[in-house]
């Protein structure tokens, strides 16, 4: 039987943290002649969409894709350091220590960062590309818009509060994510990216040239209202803000987004310098 890697995501993982975890496995079973199949969980972290709903196929990737039950059963085996059978195949969870066979199972960051630590680095980021349906949706966009021309900016709200170098959804680190931002011109072409409908407000507010997709914002929390991760129709929008974000003539990033070492020659950092001569250089 062919060498395989079967591999998986935590239950609550979103879509970047599912093609980080790929990317890695992937670097590991091209050096060593692996083939790689993934277990998608249909998960809240996805707002319960099939791979396919969301973005093409993967070149060298087999993905199957199981409900939200399956992969808990296996989350549950893992944790206890045991083992599943699939397809009618016994699969263990790798571990450094006991080495590799020629099929075993990845669990989450934790194996594939392990896997990764055995080929030579940079690692190839995979491009998580849209499904063909979104991928018009995002063509459609960036013409209307005329986002090519424009300064992307990206504001992450994270709801764990243990994860640090982010903004939380706190009004106080909303703010100060704000004022970094006011002190870019106003007359910037901006396109706005965000979970928060306060910093979304605000920054259409500032500048007087901005676009956003059009969204809800349906959970209230002290420091404000935000987009609800788990609705299947915000999670098709992130996917094409993505995409036009990704089309952006400059990036602002603040937490992070898909696809986002793809486009690193094009993220300014603070103080934004940079975003001050976009009116200019695009006229």
């Amino acid at each position: 039987m062919a060498k395989l890697i079967l591999c998986a995501a935590k239950i609550g993982a979103g879509v970047r943290h599912r093609y980080i975890m790929l990317s890695q496995v992937k670097a590991y079973a091209d050096r060593y002649g692996y083939r790689v199949r993934m277990l998608w969980g249909a998960t809240g972290g996805v707002a319960d969409h099939r791979h396919e709903e969301l973005f093409a196929p993967i070149p060298g990737i087999d993905i199957q894709n199981i409900s939200k039950h399956q992969l808990r059963s296996i989350a549950d085996l893992c944790a206890r350091d045991g083992g599943f059978v699939y397809h009618g195949e016994p699969f263990h969870v790798a571990r450094s220590d006991r080495g590799y066979s020629e099929r075993f199972f990845s669990w989450d960051l934790a194996g594939s960062e392990d896997l990764s630590m055995r080929v030579p680095r940079p690692i190839p980021q995979l491009v998580a590309t849209p499904s063909a349906p979104i991928q018009a949706d995002i063509r459609a966009w960036v013409g209307a818009n005329r986002v090519h021309t424009r300064l992307g900016i990206r504001v992450r709200a994270i709801e764990q509060l243990h994860r640090t170098n982010r903004v939380h959804r706190i009004k106080a680190e909303l703010d100060a994510a704000l004022q970094a931002l006011y002190r870019i011109p106003w007359y910037v072409p901006v396109f706005i990216v965000t979970d928060s409908e306060y910093i979304q407000q605000r920054l259409a507010s500032h500048f007087a040239d901005s676009v956003f997709v059009p969204k809800k914002f349906q959970d209230a929390e002290a420091g404000g209202r935000y987009v609800r991760r788990s609705d299947k129709d915000a999670m098709k929008t992130f996917i094409k803000e993505i995409g036009c974000l990704c089309a952006c003539k400059k990036i602002i990033s603040n937490g992070g987004f898909l696809n986002d070492a793809s486009v690193e020659a094009k993220i300014i950092r603070a103080p934004y310098r940079e975003a001050a001569y976009m009116n200019a250089a695009i006229a």
